[in-house]
């Protein structure tokens, strides 16, 4: 970046009175400013700066923090459960949030919010197996906010936002149940484009949350739906799904310099499911005008009363609720009351016009000059990491960048000295002639290239008992971080740059051996001489394998959800640890069989999926292993019994490749005559 500098005309100096400066624009005047400060503001229910439910591209003022807390509660009869010989329900709910936010960055928000809700549902159903009351006490929910506003000083606002939360039952917080959500965030603000800074601003967003609040129980023991169905409101279980919010609301100032504010906000909100919960799913129910959707109208007040306290209050209005395997119902309706602090540790400026003066206008100011060069070897190529000194002028050296560009400090008219030093020790002097209020340019070419010296390593390795291996030498230090590969004679020669360095010899069967060196430059070689020693093999009592056979002495168990279930997690890590110890079966096959129920080719495949990313993730190559699902084409059973069904859903492993040799590849036999495939159904979940 190269400053202008400011040189006085030629000429006699004649000194003339200095105009009366016209007063700055005050930042009172301008919109979403009150004192010199960003107007006070609190946070959404849930998210970082925003309305009720929607979160407005926007951060607030810099270092402010935010503090909200709101409540919100609902009653009414026959919500969930009429019948004609029992009567109805009475479904009465009450929630509370604490939210803090804090804007560290111009354009970043941090927020954190403590949730709880109780639930009550009275009913005289016979055989109920849910309590009366249930709590789910203590979500916590995080999140960061980046958002931009520009046009006209903010008019349009764009941004995103990322969280992450941990859900509670109802006696703890589940740390292992997490739900994850990315939005899209817009603002249009009015009030920037219009004379009379119309107070109208409209905000939306989009985004999706990963929602693993179905997890938090087991809702397959209740055999009874209603109990299900009011456990999962009580909890607030609810599927992944996409979020969108369109929210328009009318900030309006009132009072001298705009201390007070009232803010209308009407909104809405619809949540489109994108995962079925087939455990709540109710045959012959009435279905929803939209299946997979959960939509309600927000209509309230917003008061900013005194400095940064805030009161609000608020009735969302239910509008659709989904079908039961995508949701829970929507409440009719809820009232919202909260209350808010925002805190500005900013001091207040108000701007002044400066009184008018006669005074005759400064001087101007002693400018100084600098040199803007660059260095190039003697190739011509541009030499990044130079590092350039001024003796006698500054004591600091000035590191060229990518193209060998520098520019210097300020210095004082006259003739400077320049000394350039090159990564292999080369140096050269130069100089050049500073100008007051000018940029001298320079180009400093050095007489030889820019190459570091460099040396020879000399490497072996052996095993314990002094017999050559083949190892893998990962080499970082001076620039270089890349793997080697040695002779089958354990030795290895490198050509590497002058300096200290630091590497891991591998080789499979052996442990992993740490090696420093330093390579020293000249003709004489660096030499390493180093011994693996065996790794003590893993035992695997689950798996064993002969020859090209390969054994599990267990069955592999599937979730409902096609993963694998947790009872086999001890036998995937052993059969992970057997091929890691065992290269010489270079290649298996996962084959996941099914019964004919559902989609078996889906279910199957998912499920050879998932025991491959098992393996994957405790370190067994990708290259080691496929997956494949067969679905119900090799039946060993009649599909009519549990019994038959239970043997049909089967996994085998197959070795493929064993030893350098391939093994036959693995083809599915075609099914009996007398097998006939039915027509795919709903999918059930697994045995």
């Amino acid at each position: 970046m190269v400053d202008a500098f400011e040189t006085p005309a030629p000429g006699p100096a004649v000194e003339v009175p200095a105009p009366a400066a016209a007063p700055p624009p005050s930042s009172d005047k301008q919109p979403g400013m009150v004192q010199g400060r960003r107007e006070p503001a609190v946070n959404s229910l849930r998210g970082g700066l925003g309305l009720y439910h929607t979160t407005l591209a926007d951060v607030g003022g810099r270092h402010t923090v935010r503090v909200r807390l709101h409540t919100d509660f609902f009653r009414k009869s026959g919500f969930i459960y009429d019948s004609s010989e029992h009567g109805a329900d009475e479904q009465g709910r009450v929630r509370g949030t604490v939210n803090i936010g804090y804007s560290p960055f111009k354009w970043g928000e941090l927020f954190m919010a403590v949730h709880s809700q109780a639930s009550r549902n009275a009913r005289a159903q016979p055989g109920r197996q849910d309590p009366v009351n249930q709590f789910a006490l203590g979500d916590l929910d995080f999140g960061i906010k980046g958002a931009h506003r520009f046009v006209k000083g903010g008019a349009i606002g764009l941004g995103g936002q990322l969280g992450i939360g941990l859900l509670s039952g109802t006696s703890r917080l589940l740390t292992d149940k997490v739900n994850f959500n990315i939005d899209f965030l817009f603002t249009l603000d009015v009030r920037y484009l219009t004379k009379k800074q119309v107070p109208v601003r409209f905000s939306t967003n989009i985004g999706w949350i990963l929602d693993n609040s179905g997890k938090l129980i087991d809702f397959e023991k209740f055999t009874d739906a209603t109990s299900r169905e009011v456990s999962r409101f009580a909890l607030g279980v609810a599927p992944s799904r996409v979020r969108m919010r369109y929210g328009f609301d009318f900030p309006v100032r009132l009072g001298k310099e705009g201390k007070f504010g009232l803010d209308p906000i009407v909104e809405l909100a619809w949540d489109v499911a994108t995962a079925e919960m087939t455990a709540f799913r109710q045959e012959g129910a009435t279905p929803s005008p939209l299946p997979r959707s959960s939509l309600w109208g927000t209509v309230g007040l917003r008061a900013n009363v005194i400095a940064g306290l805030h009161l609000d209050a608020a009735v969302d209005i239910g509008m659709v609720s989904p079908n039961f395997e995508y949701g829970p119902p929507v409440a009719p309706w809820q009232v919202i009351l909260g209350l808010g602090w925002s805190i500005d540790p900013n001091p207040v400026v108000k701007e002044v016009p400066a009184p008018a003066s006669n005074e005759p206008p400064p001087a101007p100011a002693v400018v100084e000059g600098r040199v803007v060069g660059q260095v190039l070897d003697s190739t011509g190529a541009p030499v990044p990491g130079a590092k350039v000194r001024f003796p006698g002028a500054a004591s600091n050296a000035i590191l060229t960048d990518d193209q060998g560009n520098f520019t210097s400090y300020r210095f004082p008219e006259g003739q400077v000295a320049i000394q350039v030093e090159l990564a292999n020790k080369a140096t050269k002097d130069a100089t050049a002639d500073i100008k007051a209020g000018e940029d001298t340019q320079i180009t400093i070419t050095m007489d030889v290239a820019n190459t570091p010296p460099v040396g020879m390593l000399d490497g072996a390795f052996t095993d314990e008992a002094g017999a050559p291996i083949l190892v893998t030498l990962s080499v970082s230090g001076q620039g270089v971080d890349e793997p080697f590969t040695s002779t089958d004679g354990g030795l290895i020669r490198l050509e590497l740059p002058a300096g200290d360095y630091f590497a891991i010899a591998r080789a499979p069967g052996f442990e992993d051996k740490s090696v420093r060196f330093t390579v020293t430059p000249g003709e004489q070689m660096t030499t390493v001489k180093e011994s693996l020693k065996r790794a003590v093999p893993v035992e695997t009592p689950l798996v064993s394998g002969k020859g090209k056979k390969l054994r599990l002495k267990k069955a592999i168990k599937y979730t409902s959800a096609s993963g694998v279930d947790d009872k086999s997690a001890p036998l995937i890590e052993q059969l992970a640890a057997f091929l890691n110890t065992h290269p010489e079966y270079e290649e298996i096959e996962i084959g996941v069989h099914t019964d004919d129920r559902g989609s078996p080719k889906q279910r199957s495949s998912e499920r050879a999926d998932a025991v491959r990313s098992a393996l994957l993730a405790k370190g067994v190559s990708p290259d080691r292993v496929t997956a494949n699902g067969y679905g119900d084409n090799s039946p060993v059973a009649v599909n009519l019994t549990a019994a038959g069904r239970a043997k049909n859903n089967r996994t085998v492993i197959k070795v493929t490749r064993y030893k350098g040799e391939t093994a036959a590849p693995s083809k599915p036999p075609k099914a009996p005559k007398a097998s006939k495939k039915k027509a795919e159904e709903p999918a059930a979940p697994p045995p």
